[in-house]
């Protein structure tokens, strides 16, 4: 038996903590202000429908996730798995092909509609230049200012990357760290086969894992406190803490700790259409 220790929050974060503990056989309590684990990525009842409270797409990449998945029991249809793709009504598409790397990005490159043959060649040789460079740029610029330096501000930037980029970091290329994005295409475009791939939950995201990692962590000796509240630490008699909350939660917690961040808004729309209708 090691040292107890607390979890405060039962988000992705704070169960991805509970569960490594509890599988090293730490004692372990989670604390969670809400009704159910998950966070901000769990299953919401609206109107008597299921939903997630904003659905989250998955890449190959995630090699950790795969792997605590698996420790959970979660199996892998839970998943549909697709090709890298972004299409637009009518001005541009564009779709890995299913070739082995790095062809299958370059193809969908080359193939990708709505664009002319010269820019596609400059995102090829753009991508190029960044694996030469090992996705790093000195000193840190904008993503914006990258993409002028390469050419790739035009429209292949305004449909391919600026979405990439947003997608990935909810930040506009304008402010967006050229490193922190180049992070991301380095373990995604530039990653073992496989890496750049959709994974859509075909199940909501409270069974997608926080419920799972729940069960996981109790059948190990843990402990889910949900509807608990903690306003401040020192309430907890822990040998360790691992506070695994949002920044504005941390305010309260930790004021003195705490560092200011500004915010970039997050909208979900929900479709329902009737079930003849096919879309593409």
């Amino acid at each position: 038996m090691g040292r107890a220790v607390a979890v405060v929050g039962a988000g992705y974060a704070g169960m991805a903590a509970a569960v490594t503990l509890a599988e090293r056989g730490i004692p372990v309590t989670v604390f969670e202000a809400g009704p159910v684990p998950g966070g901000r990525a769990r299953r919401v009842i609206s109107q008597g429908h299921e939903l997630d409270n904003g659905q989250h797409i998955l890449v190959g990449a995630y090699s950790e996730l795969w792997r605590i998945l698996r420790t959970v029991g979660v199996p892998h249809d839970a998943f549909l798995r697709l090709p890298l793709e972004i299409r637009y009504a009518k001005d541009f598409s564009f779709r890995a092909l299913w070739f082995p790397a790095p062809f299958d990005l370059l193809g969908g490159l080359l193939a990708a509609k709505g664009v002319s043959l010269g820019e596609r060649l400059g995102a090829v040789r753009f991508l190029t230049a960044l694996k030469r460079a090992r996705f790093r740029v000195e000193p840190d610029i904008s993503f914006l200012q990258l993409l002028k330096q390469h050419g790739q501000d035009g429209a292949i930037g305004r449909y391919l990357w600026a979405p990439l980029c947003v997608a990935a970091l909810n930040t506009p290329i304008e402010q967006a760290s050229a490193n922190v994005f180049l992070a991301v295409l380095r373990d995604t475009l530039a990653g073992p086969p496989g890496s750049s791939d959709l994974l859509l939950p075909r199940v909501d995201l409270s069974r997608l894992f926080p419920e799972p990692a729940a069960e996981f962590v109790k059948s190990h000796g843990g402990e889910i406190r949900l509807r608990t509240t903690i306003h401040n630490l020192s309430e907890l008699k822990f040998d360790a803490i691992i506070v695994a909350v949002g920044p504005h939660q941390l305010k309260q917690l930790l004021p003195d700790h705490a560092p200011e961040y500004s915010y970039q808004p997050i909208y979900t729309c929900y479709l329902q259409y009737p079930e003849r209708v096919k879309l593409p």
